[in-house]
């Protein structure tokens, strides 16, 4: 008996190596049809009723690309056939594959973007004419691209569940932030309504630093809170950010930040202890 269980097993792994056939073009040790990042679904979030509610809180905060905890999000500047930046596959979504819609102009999420909007947006047309008699000189076209990122803004709730007796985070939205290249200025290109982009982040993966083969997706990154983030707006009464009210003090900024921080984490620890 165990003479024929080793010869069947001996066969049926000599199967499945030959039918495992590998190209060039998989790069790798496994068939591209076999691996499941592009089928990823979405993980639906929990039912979550209002009287469960317990206590929420609205957070604005930015996500630096340059920190190395965050470099997953920014990198590669220029497209790789297994992996794209966050700020590109966000881009192909919208104008290539038309499955993130729900672009708008602010965070308050009432003016939407068309398709020619956004494209104006990223491609732009910079004129440069004679002072005296208007005359064009030169025409030059300016794109948004992957390395024009300099953070991500992140519009999320904060609330405490009673019945499952945890604090948890859901992302309302999330924009792309630059520095202009015309004005200079650090302006936010547009918004995204979150729960829209998530199929197109969760089939698309980054780059995991402590294992090649577990890839993680851009919606796990951001479900996990894979990042680093500067808390730069809380829901107050008079709708002002940390700047607004620390002004031209970046220390007091970061520590006003860390002071949000600090509270959330009391916040819980205090349900928990009651």
């Amino acid at each position: 008996m165990k003479k024929i269980a080793f010869l069947l097993a001996v066969l049926f792994a000599g199967a499945t190596l030959e039918a495992q056939v590998l190209s060039p073009q998989d790069d790798g040790l496994i068939p591209k049809s076999d691996i499941h990042y592009s089928q990823t679904r979405v993980v639906p979030y929990p039912h979550l009723r209002q009287d469960d509610m317990l206590w929420s809180k609205r957070q604005w905060e930015r996500i630096f690309t340059l920190e190395k905890l965050n470099h997953p999000l920014y990198y590669p500047i220029q497209a790789l056939p297994d992996r794209k930046s966050l700020f590109d596959v966000m881009k192909d979504a919208i104008l290539s594959e038309g499955s993130i819609t729900e672009v708008y102009d602010d965070d308050l999420f009432m003016r939407p973007l068309t398709m020619n909007e956004v494209g104006g947006r990223l491609f732009r047309i910079d004129t440069i004419r004679d002072n005296d008699d208007g005359t064009i000189l030169a025409i030059d076209s300016i794109e948004i691209k992957s390395n024009n990122i300099v953070a991500w803004d992140v519009k999320s709730d904060w609330y405490f569940d009673k019945q499952r007796g945890e604090l948890k985070s859901r992302i309302i939205g999330i924009s792309p932030v630059i520095k202009d290249p015309q004005e200079g200025d650090i302006v936010n290109l547009f918004w995204v309504w979150f729960p829209d982009a998530r199929q197109a982040f969760a089939t698309n993966i980054a780059y995991n630093p402590n294992n090649n083969t577990r890839r993680l997706t851009f919606d796990q990154i951001f479900q996990m809170r894979y990042f680093n983030a500067v808390v730069t707006k809380e829901d107050n009464v008079y709708d002002r950010e940390i700047k607004d009210y620390k002004i031209n003090n970046p220390m007091e900024q970061l520590l006003e930040s860390k002071r949000i921080r600090d509270d959330l984490r009391n916040r819980e620890h205090d349900y928990w202890q009651f």
